[in-house]
């Protein structure tokens, strides 16, 4: 791409997304957005999970038993603490800063680049790995809260220590 054409889509973008440096930033957003996105999706899942057993399982309140029974609304409750920690690591991906540095993009483009993308592999990979695992579940008894909180728990880990290293890099 001729240069005078570069600095005009630039100038009309608002952005640099024709060099290197803007490419790695523009790459670093598509990561957040695919973590994101497959978050919540597992989040969507398990709220459509949560619908089905209310529907299913959770009886109309009646004069003699106002409320449902609490073996029926424990599961509940789990799913929706389980909705509400994969919103809270939504909102932490989305809210990782940028590589907007020049400092930030000379150190990562020199030695760091192969170690930023294995912290966004693993990101996106978990990230898929627990919209694929909500996805074979077909009833809400059936999730691993488990599993899923220790998903949770790496991408945790993954955003702290991306953090870190971009600071230190």
């Amino acid at each position: 791409m001729s240069e005078s054409l570069a600095n005009k889509m630039r100038g009309l973008l608002a952005s640099d997304v024709y060099t290197a440096k803007g490419r790695l930033r523009s790459d670093d957003l598509l990561v957040r957005e695919r973590v994101g996105h497959g978050l919540s999706s597992s989040s969507a899942r398990l709220r459509d999970l949560v619908s089905a057993w209310r529907a299913d399982r959770v009886p109309p309140s009646t004069r003699e038993q106002p409320f449902p029974p609490p073996e029926v609304m424990e599961p509940m409750r789990r799913i929706e603490r389980l909705i509400r920690a994969v919103d809270d690591c939504s909102a932490a991906v989305r809210g990782l800063p940028l590589l907007n540095a020049d400092r930030v993009w000379v150190r990562v483009r020199g030695v760091g680049l192969d170690e930023l993308m294995q912290f966004d592999w693993t990101l996106v990979g978990e990230a898929d790995g627990l919209t694929a695992d909500l996805s074979a579940v077909y009833a809400l008894d059936e999730v691993d809260v488990a599993a899923c909180e220790a998903r949770l728990r790496t991408i945790r880990t993954v955003i702290a220590d991306r953090q870190r290293y971009i600071e230190i890099t």
